[in-house]
């Protein structure tokens, strides 16, 4: 009666490994026959917008023995620069402090190895939306006048963009479905559902620098200069994969 039980036993453990051994090769043969029966085209397209908006740096920096005299020269230029703006017609929503620091600055004697203090420097600065573009070239040369000695990453954008990225990734899938199409011809196959789909935005847009120098003013605020926008470029690139049947 033992020898049955364990015979029996063993046929069960046996039986029981076989439905294991064939359920994880069923599970194998299906990921593979999914990765085998899927195929996937890419859809680009490009669009170009006129910018509508421009973005500005505009900072002030002063240097002075006395704290107390750099950042009261600071606060009255920048004040001047920030009640030109509003006078051009910028909102105050337009304007933004983006930083403000004060550090000192130290001088070094090399024949006495000692570290004095020197005096202060003292910045602001104010990021600018210019609503009005024909007033860019204006802006930046009276704002130096105004006492601004750093004019930096100009830009040029469209504020609402949110449509014009849906258009060109329309745009793109329709790209991916022509190229899935053709793909049916040429290789003799049908594609069935759409399993997976993934896309990519680039919308890059023009920046300009002007910089620090004690003969800013002179060489900016003379004659303001000529602005061009230009056109900004968005592009989308969309992945779609199919199953084939």
């Amino acid at each position: 009666m033992k020898l049955f039980e364990s015979k029996y036993f063993s046929f069960l453990v046996l039986a029981l490994m076989t439905v294991l051994v064939i359920y994880v090769l069923t599970l194998i043969n299906e990921k593979t026959e999914t990765s085998v029966n899927t195929i996937y085209v890419t859809g680009t397209a490009e669009m170009y917008a006129t910018p509508d908006v421009g973005l500005v740096n505009i900072s002030v920096l002063t240097d002075d023995r006395e704290l107390s005299v750099a950042t009261n020269e600071n606060s009255e230029k920048m004040n001047a620069v920030i009640s030109f703006l509003k006078e051009e017609g910028v909102d105050d929503k337009d304007i933004k402090t983006t930083g403000f620091n004060i550090n000192p600055r130290y001088e070094w004697n090399s024949d006495t190895g000692i570290r004095t203090l020197a005096g202060y420097e003292v910045s602001q600065t104010v990021n600018v939306k210019i609503r009005d573009l024909t007033k860019t070239g204006k802006i930046i040369s009276e704002s130096v006048s105004k006492g601004a000695n750093d004019v930096s990453n100009l830009s040029f954008i469209v504020d609402d963009d949110e449509q014009l990225k849906e258009d060109v990734k329309n745009l793109a899938i329709e790209d991916a479905k022509k190229k899935a199409k053709s793909l049916e011809k040429s290789l003799g196959i049908r594609l069935n559902k759409i399993v997976n789909f993934s896309e990519s935005s680039y919308a890059p847009y023009p920046s300009y620098d002007y910089g620090y120098g004690a003969t800013m003013e002179k060489a900016v605020s003379s004659i303001a200069p000529t602005i061009a926008t230009g056109q900004n470029k968005l592009t989308s690139t969309v992945t779609i994969t199919y199953s084939v049947k």
